[in-house]
């Protein structure tokens, strides 16, 4: 099966910017571009917008047009890009989390207004980030930043370390800096404020970073540096971080062992997929068996 960045359409603002920046990843993976639309016949959770009716035609006519319309624009923002669209029955995190099965990416808006309303908001989030099998990005404002830095949130565990391959590889891709942040609690003893003032100090103690420095072996063309972001909130730290260095995106992984512990699922990931200033990538856990 081709590579494909594949993003989640429901025609809202956020959606279109979604469709841009899921276009640029596309043009500098070397793949091609599926912009996608959930056409589901029943509401999960708020926002209650009215469910389609299976049997009228006319708003699924005006999905494929819009899909048709978007297409052709990320055609001609990238003559040589291959864009296709597809319109699915079914709920937004179902269609996500299969189509996750055969993308490299998934990309969707931090907001939306029909067939992805929600979608970071309840059900349909947990599902899209316990279940997908591939990196998904969630996109906040307009134009992907080409020079920014790339910041990556890890604490030592195996899934910040797979995380770590994605950011280095992001960071390759962009020819930027890539920034390894790790928590520390303001709480902590005093070590936490000389680990504040020594951003190679969890190197040496601790070794949270140990795994993303492994990794950055293989990728002897990147340029990064540690960071410790003290504070008692693990995503006010990190937004802080990622709003210091304007940076063009934030990666974590999707489990965790120390400070990003619950990242997906709880109040962290709300957090800073709500209030980052730059689009998140989440990096799903290795399964048994992968």
């Amino acid at each position: 099966m081709s590579r494909l960045v594949v993003v989640g359409f429901d025609g809202s603002a956020t959606a279109r910017s979604a469709v841009h920046y899921g276009a640029w990843e596309a043009v500098r993976r070397g793949c091609g571009l599926r912009i996608v639309h959930a056409f589901g016949w029943q509401v999960i959770g708020p926002p209650f917008h009215a469910p389609y009716d299976q049997h009228d035609q006319g708003p699924r006519a005006a999905m494929l047009d819009l899909l048709a319309r978007t297409a052709q624009q990320a055609r001609a923002d990238h003559p040589s890009l291959s864009v296709t669209t597809r319109l699915i029955d079914g709920s937004p995190g179902g269609v996500l989390v299969d189509l996750s099965r055969d993308a490299e990416l998934l990309v969707v808006g931090h907001r939306g207004l029909g067939g992805f309303a929600g979608l970071l908001a309840g059900s349909v989030a947990a599902q899209a980030s316990a279940h997908a099998c591939c990196p998904v990005v969630v996109v906040r404002g307009d134009t992907p930043c080409d020079d920014a830095p790339v910041v990556l949130g890890t604490d030592g565990s195996p899934g910040a370390n797979r995380a770590a391959e994605v950011a280095f590889a992001q960071a390759q891709l962009r020819d930027v800096e890539l920034i390894l942040a790790h928590h520390q609690p303001a709480r902590s003893s005093s070590a936490g404020a000389i680990a504040a003032g020594d951003p190679g100090f969890w190197v040496t103690v601790g070794d949270p970073a140990a795994g993303a420095l492994g990794v950055g072996a293989r990728y002897p063309d990147v340029k990064y540096r540690t960071e410790v972001v003290p504070g008692d909130s693990v995503a006010a730290a990190l937004i802080a971080l990622v709003r210091r260095m304007s940076a063009g995106l934030l990666v974590v992984g999707s489990r965790g062992l120390g400070g990003f512990r619950g990242l997906v699922m709880g109040s962290t990931s709300r957090n800073l997929i709500e209030h980052a200033p730059c689009p998140v990538m989440v990096v799903p856990a290795i399964h048994d068996g992968d």
